[in-house]
């Protein structure tokens, strides 16, 4: 038995009956059956594996119960070139997995001394004696070859059975990452035969799913032999193409589909890469040199938060205000009790003000303005819930619109960040 070293699996190529090696993936918890831990573990993997080409075929969930797991490696082995397992090696016991490889793969389970050693001096390192419990994690079946795992104690499991390789992970995402990372990526291009892809995104804002489609609808007829995702969420819709062939033949054919999906889409599309809408405005702000500053109402300082999770945003945006109130508005932004009165809070009026007074108040080259009702509660005859409105400045450069986001309160907040991202865009660009 070897770490990381995988000794006993052989140097020839799984074989598959079809072009592409098909994937399994198999999700052990009861915690992710009872709905206590949302399975990330599956979607995270199946987006990864996509990019090598990869299909996954199927996704199959079990309980921590040695005849699920017997069961559902039976029947994954019948369909699968490669099984990728996660959960079920901690050191409790509910955690029998191991026990369920051994019957299936009929081998004993046996002390392995290196990880013993690694996992005391994890805990030696946090000045903790290591519970009795913890031994369990190094006991391992005797046939497979062990994947380090560079953040926690469980090692991976790895086995090869009739051309079959199968695969077993942490159930921690952090740890799971990290070998699929480190070690995985190499070990499945090395093992299998895998197709040429070439993977297009197209990030878009500001449009439904239905109105992209709508837009593309020409150019997805002329090219059917393209497989294309629409991947709605509260920023827009991203648009993803993977071409996947043994030789990428015809590549002038992709470029010639992604050329006109631009032209359908126009200045719809932010970005054609996996960067964020945030992470693009502030590389727009960057480029020329502005700063900007944010005063939110219905957004709560969400905006704020998107635009702070990119790193480096402390060279372009100077600050924000939370002016949920009437009062914060008047004294912070100072907008004008007149304007309040006779327009009300959530109106183009006092957006366009609380936008030049936050502009004002940090000095700022840009600046976003939200006002809105996110509710449920807070609507009247002429100002339903959803209604919002958006302000954004760039210099000399100024606008105020109107959007009617919907009655869900969190998506009313995301799709309005989305918004007023977008207004600073269109205004940087002079779109």
């Amino acid at each position: 038995m070897a770490l990381i070293i995988y000794e006993k699996i052989m140097s020839t190529k799984v074989k598959s009956n079809s072009i592409i090696p098909k994937i399994e993936l198999i999700s052990i918890g009861n915690e992710i059956l009872h709905g206590w831990t949302v399975n990330t573990n599956a979607s995270w993997l199946a987006q990864h594996l996509s990019l090598l080409g990869l299909s996954v075929g199927w996704i199959t969930t079990i309980p921590d119960a040695e005849q699920e797991i017997i069961s559902a490696l039976q029947t994954a082995k019948q369909r699968a070139d490669v099984i990728l397992s996660t959960g079920g090696l901690g050191p409790t016991p509910d955690d029998i997995t191991k026990n369920a490889l051994c019957k299936f793969f009929n081998t004993e389970m046996i002390l392995h001394e290196q990880t013993l050693t690694k996992i005391k001096k994890i805990f030696e390192g946090r000045n903790l004696i290591m519970p009795e419990i913890n031994r369990n994690q190094a006991m391992v079946p005797g046939s497979a070859d062990l994947i380090d795992n560079p953040f926690g104690s469980a090692p991976g499991l790895l086995f090869k059975k009739d051309n079959k390789l199968i695969i077993f992970l942490p159930g921690v995402p952090m740890e799971m990452k990290a070998i699929y990372e480190t070690h995985l990526i190499t070990l499945l291009k090395d093992h299998l035969a895998l197709p040429g892809i070439r993977t297009v995104i197209m990030r878009t804002t500001g449009l439904a799913e239905s109105k992209v489609y709508e837009m593309l609808e020409n150019t997805l007829k002329t090219y059917p032999q393209f497989q294309v995702s629409f991947l709605p969420k509260s920023s827009g819709v991203d648009i993803r193409v993977n071409y996947v062939s043994e030789r990428l033949e015809s590549p002038n054919i992709l470029d010639s589909f992604c050329e006109n999906m631009r032209k359908d889409l126009k200045d719809y599309i932010y970005a054609e890469t996996e960067k964020e809408l945030p992470e693009i405005v502030g590389m727009l702000l960057r480029e020329r040199s502005l700063t900007l500053a944010l005063a939110e109402s219905f957004t709560g300082g969400l905006i704020s938060d998107w635009i702070t999770n990119t790193p480096g945003s402390s060279a372009y945006f100077l600050g924000s205000t939370v002016t949920y109130s009437n009062e914060s508005k008047l004294k912070l932004l100072h907008v004008s009790q007149k304007t309040l009165q006779k327009f009300g809070a959530v109106s183009q009026e006092t957006a366009l003000e609380m936008v030049q007074g936050v502009k004002k108040l940090f000095k700022t080259d840009c600046a976003i303005s939200s006002t809105g009702i996110a509710g449920p509660g807070g609507a009247t005859p002429t100002k339903p819930v959803g209604l919002c409105f958006l302000g954004a400045i760039c210099k000399d450069k100024v606008t105020v619109k109107q959007f009617n986001f919907g009655k869900n309160r969190r998506f009313t907040k995301e799709r309005g960040t989305a918004a007023g991202l977008e207004l600073m865009r269109r205004l940087i660009l002079d779109l």
